[in-house]
């Protein structure tokens, strides 16, 4: 048995799982919820900010004109806490003591911080220092106008911006959906992690590995029983899994006769986009659609899964959910060793990358193939070698992938 189309190039893949997604659908969700999310509709100002002409620091409002000199003595003619409005104009000759975010009263044009002030008396304040017109003062919708556009769509939504939509009256933001998916990883040697392996099995790695790898992205992603090499449980297993929005599998795509879930598949009328590509590690991908349904076929080597995952997956999920960037970001290092391969796919080769005193420096990772996913994970970051290099010296400069460990480890 071959793979269903011949190997297409990694760029060819990409692009074919980039258009062939469904359109982020939009839900309203409580502002709390919203963290992290695509905001799916522009915020604009319903009111200016600040929305009064107000004091920046604890002190006295005034009138500049009233201070032709220092130092120089003003009546005090009341307080403005926050939260209060002065109830008349300041008349000549007189200051109110004003607290940091109050309104300023009318006729008042400036305001002296109290450091710059001496009390007198209950009735008395002297003032010490100069003072300027509009000094002290945020003027009414000096940092917004009213209509302003404030958090435009497409923007991940960070702390930052959950603040300002409070601001402006947003307890219901409208944001891109977030998906649902399952993660099914095959092969009728697999235990759970509970137990103890027996002859010819092993534990079901895989399968917590993609669900921390899918909720890194946000997704709703639940974990299925594992799916044994049997063609009836596979289509019992995806029929029951129609209402959800991305199948994440993991083994049953390569040649072999007991790897069923391309077979399958086809014969329940999904579109196979492409299975195969030119990647290392990672060979036998698969992406498909069934409808709306996302469908991906990741290698059953945990290695080639978390990498395919990497590669494929996330990019798709994240532009469906509204991203914009959605892939993992790149740069160039300085490799500290020889990287080798046989010509002929492009490969993700694991390393680690630090930043030193002359830039970004990436050691490769040496693995034992695809299937050792303990020395993988002392990997942060993938260097990307082209299909028709066979041997990259040391100390050249090469792309490199940022895994998420690389920010998860806080390196700089």
């Amino acid at each position: 048995m071959t793979l269903i189309n011949p190997l297409i190039s990694y760029e060819r893949a990409l692009e074919l799982v980039l258009t062939h997604l469904p359109a982020p659908h939009p839900e309203r969700v409580d502002l709390q919820s919203a963290l992290g999310r695509i905001l799916a509709t522009d915020v604009y100002a319903d009111l200016q900010v600040p929305p009064f002409d107000k004091s920046i620091m604890d002190g006295f409002a005034l009138r500049s004109a009233d201070v032709p000199a220092v130092p120089f003595v003003l009546d005090l003619a009341g307080d403005i806490p926050a939260g209060t409005v002065f109830d008349r104009p300041l008349e000549a000759g007189q200051a109110a003591r004003i607290m940091t975010g109050a309104p300023l009263p009318a006729g008042a044009d400036a305001v002296q911080q109290v450091e710059k002030t001496r009390l007198l008396s209950e009735t008395k304040i002297e003032i010490l220092e100069k003072v300027t017109p509009g000094q002290f003062v945020s003027p009414a919708g000096c940092e917004v106008r009213q209509g302003a556009l404030v958090v435009q769509a497409g923007q991940v939504l960070g702390p930052a911006h959950i603040g300002t939509l409070a601001i402006f009256g947003k307890a219901r933001v409208d944001v891109f959906r977030t998906l649902n998916a399952a993660v099914i990883s095959t092969g009728s040697e697999l235990v759970e992690i509970s137990e103890r392996p027996g002859p010819g099995q092993i534990r079901n790695s895989n399968g917590p590995m993609l669900i921390a790898q899918s909720h890194n992205l946000g997704l709703r992603a639940s974990l299925f029983p594992h799916l044994p090499d049997d063609r009836k449980a596979t289509e019992r297993l995806i029929e029951s899994a129609s209402s959800l929005d991305v199948l994440i599998f993991s083994g049953g795509v390569s040649a072999g006769e007991w790897d069923l879930v391309h077979q399958v598949m086809k014969e329940m009328d999904a579109t196979i986009v492409f299975h195969g590509a030119a990647v290392k590690p990672g060979k036998p991908i698969l992406f498909a659609r069934r409808g709306r349904q996302m469908i991906f076929g990741l290698p059953g080597n945990p290695v080639s899964s978390f990498v395919t995952f990497e590669l494929f997956v996330r990019p798709a999920v994240r532009r469906v959910m509204g991203f914009v960037g959605a892939e993992l970001p790149k740069l160039s290092a300085r490799v500290t060793k020889d990287v080798t391969q046989k010509p002929g796919r492009r490969f993700f080769k694991p390393a680690r990358l630090r930043f030193g005193a002359d830039g970004a420096i990436v050691k490769p990772v040496e693995t034992k193939g695809s299937a050792d996913l303990a020395a993988f994970a002392a990997a942060n970051a993938l260097i990307i070698v082209p299909p028709e290099t066979s041997h990259i010296p040391k100390d050249s400069s090469v792309d490199v992938i940022l895994l998420e460990q690389f920010v998860l480890e806080g390196r700089r």
